[in-house]
């Protein structure tokens, strides 16, 4: 592989992560948890920086060094010594939530392309870039700054070939938290449902709430809200408030999600998280990454702004009824693939 780092690699070690991390996501926790366990596994005691919100307190747990995000001095300081810079997982390169967030993530790139690294996308999703002036810098930037990139669905390998994207070597891998997860625990007799605020969300939450009581009315589940970050919160209180006499929990623990009969879930780390335990999901989609993923994981989906009660009723009979074996096929698959972006890591740190 062509080498375009501007410093020598001589004596470098171990690697830089930067991702959306420090933030109390559960998907990005688990993310953060499979990179640095698979990293590790090529080498035990290799050195691992993360760059976080809250810096070393925000990831001291991953047993690994912690960066802030605008700890400028820090990241040169790591980037001068690590050999490989990964940037991922998640949806990083996009522009829904804000510019300066697919600005921020670029910088980081060519900063550790500049610094010496060899630079990885690591098991992500690309886009969606709405404004195309961002889709040229952003393809410029891959094309100069990133070495390889494993995209975790077809999706986003469609999408950098759109974007015009060349130069890197790209492959298809899967999320890294589709890897092994906590030990099997005894199935409940409850559905998970996992919310999250969004733009269109708060006009379906008594579509949402018709959802929660028809689990209970037509399957006997009660409904266990999983919070998969702090601002779920809000969205499953506006569901609650409409439940009536329909008994219900609340949990921040992401284990919950592998005890539950069947999810139904918006965010995205619920369906990985559901398909990696064995559990029937179906989605709920505010965004193409959940499209990609429940196309993937054979998932039904419907759109959120399509969610109504009717439609998110036979989401979940739909689910209800899924085949194991498919479920099982799937999650083999996905793991299979997802090998790639460790596999991808180590040519990297073995190349001279």
């Amino acid at each position: 592989m062509e080498n375009r780092s501007t410093h020598p690699s001589a004596a470098r070690r171990g690697a830089v992560i930067s991702g959306a991390y420090g933030m109390a996501n559960a998907g990005d926790d688990a993310v953060l948890a499979a990179m640095t366990a698979s990293l590790r596994r090529l080498e035990g005691d290799m050195p691992i920086t993360v760059i976080a919100r809250g810096g070393k307190k925000a990831v001291r747990r991953f047993e690994v060094n912690g960066i802030g995000r605008l700890d400028l001095p820090g990241w040169l300081w790591a980037m001068k010594r690590a050999k490989l810079f990964l940037l991922g997982g998640g949806s990083l390169l996009q522009d829904v939530t804000s510019r300066r967030s697919l600005w921020f993530y670029l910088a980081a790139l060519r900063l550790a392309k500049t610094m010496g690294c060899a630079t990885m996308l690591y098991g992500v999703g690309m886009g969606p870039i709405r404004r195309e002036k961002e889709v040229r810098r952003a393809a410029d930037y891959l094309d100069r700054f990133a070495d390889v990139i494993t995209v975790r669905d077809r999706d986003s390998m469609q999408t950098l070939t759109d974007w015009g994207v060349t130069n890197p070597k790209v492959l298809l891998s899967a999320d890294p938290a589709i890897g092994p997860g906590p030990a099997a625990a005894e199935r409940e007799q409850r559905a998970g449902v996992i919310l999250r605020p969004w733009p269109g969300f708060w006009e379906h939450v008594p579509d949402f709430a018709a959802a929660a009581r028809y689990l209970w009315q037509r399957y006997k589940l009660p409904p266990t809200f999983i919070c998969l970050a702090p601002e779920d919160r809000q969205a499953v209180r506006s569901v609650c408030a409409e439940l009536g006499d329909v008994p219900f929990a609340v949990s921040s623990d992401p284990r919950r999600v592998g005890r539950m009969s069947v999810v139904l879930s918006m965010r995205l780390h619920g369906l990985v998280f559901a398909l990696r335990d064995g559990v029937p999901a179906a989605g709920v989609s505010y965004d193409p990454k959940v499209d990609a993923f429940c196309h993937e994981a054979g998932f039904p989906l419907v759109k959120l702004e399509d969610a109504s009660a009717e439609d998110l009723q036979e989401l979940i009979d739909f689910a209800m009824h899924m085949d194991g074996e498919h479920l099982s096929a799937s999650a083999r698959e996905l793991r299979g693939r997802e090998r790639v972006n460790i596999t991808a890591a180590a040519q990297l740190l073995a190349d001279e």
